[in-house]
This record gives structure tokens, C-alpha cells and sequence, in this order.
């Protein structure tokens, strides 16, 4: 009867919807394990790799739209050309994390689908404004978070970050040359 039970109850639950039909006929069901952190990575730069990956995706996400929504050319211009520099250091971001086991977000977190979602519903000289200024927001987030990861041990981070804040600086330079 105790080994009867546990296949009842799986049974049942199946039968709702609650797990996969067919999981109540496997005695020994292991569960599938979640992806492993690597224990070879400091909490900061764990930090780093995983907040980076959404402010990138951000920042990529902001120049794309500006880049069919935007009416200055300057602004358009400008948008291909960060969507281009966060694309290419998006996916560096990526080969680091990946190398040490760490999961990257490759979306903007909430309160940047947000951002998003507001400058969506906003078009002309209007847009091209908030857009600018939205991507200043993101960018003073990153840099903050860059400059955590310029302060890291690891070489490949630091490299990274490092790089990514004179890209960020060169982005600004050209954003206050627009002057809207």
C-alpha cells in the first residue's frame, strides 16, 4: 500500500493538469536540476553578470525602437549606432557569463519593458526627446554597474567593463552633440 499512494496521488494530479500526463507511471520520477551557479565566481561580479545582462538589453531594445520611431535623422543615426555597440557588447556579456555558468538576462526587467511600453505610445519630436532621455536613465544605471565590474578580479570582467564604460562615454559625447 506505500508504494500504491505516492502513484494515486500522481495519478490524480495528472488527471488535473497539475504535472504531465504520464508522469504518474514513473516510480522514481528525479527532478530535472536547476542550472548551477558556478562556485568559481565572487558575488559581486555574479551580480555584475547578472544585472549587466538586462541593462544591455535595455539599452538595445531602446536604440530598435528609436531606430523605426525616431523623425531626426541625427536620432535615427545615432540609434543604429548604439543598437549596434550594446548588440556586439551584449553578446561579449554573454560569452563571459556563459564561460562561468552563469544565466544572463537577455530582457529588459520590468521597469524597463516600461520605459519601453511609454516610449512606444510616443511619436515626432516628442519621441526623439524621451528617447534620449530614457537612454540617458539606462545609461547611468549601466555605468554604475560597469564600474562595479571595472573594480573586479576577474580579468575578463574587468576588461569587459572597463571597454564598455570608454563605449558608454563616446555614446554620451555624441547624445549632447544632438543638443535636443
Amino acid at each position: 500500500m506505500k508504494r500504491i499512494y505516492p502513484i494515486l496521488v500522481l495519478t490524480a494530479l495528472a488527471g488535473v493538469g497539475v504535472i504531465p500526463a504520464g508522469a504518474a507511471d514513473i516510480e522514481d520520477a528525479t527532478p530535472t536540476p536547476a542550472p548551477i551557479l558556478s562556485t568559481e565566481i565572487s558575488g559581486s561580479d555574479l551580480g555584475f553578470l547578472m544585472g549587466a545582462g538586462s541593462q544591455f538589453a535595455l539599452l538595445v531594445h531602446l536604440a530598435d525602437l528609436a531606430k523605426t520611431h525616431a523623425v531626426t535623422p541625427e536620432v535615427k543615426a545615432e540609434a543604429a549606432t548604439v543598437s549596434k555597440e550594446q548588440t556586439a557588447a551584449a553578446a561579449q556579456l554573454k560569452d563571459i557569463a556563459t564561460r562561468d555558468n552563469v544565466p544572463l538576462a537577455d530582457d529588459p526587467d520590468d521597469e524597463g519593458h516600461k520605459v519601453l511600453a511609454a516610449l512606444g505610445k510616443l511619436d515626432g519630436v516628442k519621441f526623439d526627446k524621451a528617447f534620449l532621455d530614457a537612454q540617458a536613465d539606462a545609461q547611468d544605471a549601466l555605468e554604475t554597474t560597469l564600474n562595479g565590474g571595472a573594480s573586479s578580479t576577474d580579468a575578463n570582467i574587468k576588461t569587459f567593463a572597463t571597454a564598455n564604460l570608454q563605449t558608454l562615454k563616446q555614446e554620451r559625447d555624441r547624445i549632447r552633440k544632438l543638443g535636443l
